[in-house]
């Protein structure tokens, strides 16, 4: 093998290796990067959306109960705690 020169011909060689190197293997963890994004991360991200969702409207069924059949002081907290409503 031949002496290199980093600061004469042989240094951009040595770029071009490296920059050749280093694009490789940007581009493979990118490649494991969106393989783990769409066959683990997005999915779990999708179900805990809809998960969210039903939480908030179980929570919505659960108040309204309650402000319907509550007693007099529960339904006054829940009033309480209600965010007004103002027209803008």
């Amino acid at each position: 093998m031949r002496d290199l020169d980093y600061t004469g011909s042989s240094g951009g060689l040595l770029a071009l290796a490296f920059g050749a190197g280093w694009s490789a293997a940007t581009l493979m963890w990118l490649a494991v990067a969106g393989f783990l994004w769409r066959y683990f991360w997005e999915p779990q991200i999708a179900q805990l959306k809809a998960d969210n969702l039903a939480n908030r409207e179980q929570i919505m069924r659960l108040e309204t109960a309650l402000l319907i059949h509550g007693s007099a002081n529960v339904q006054r907290a829940i009033r309480a705690t209600a965010p007004e409503v103002t027209a803008d």
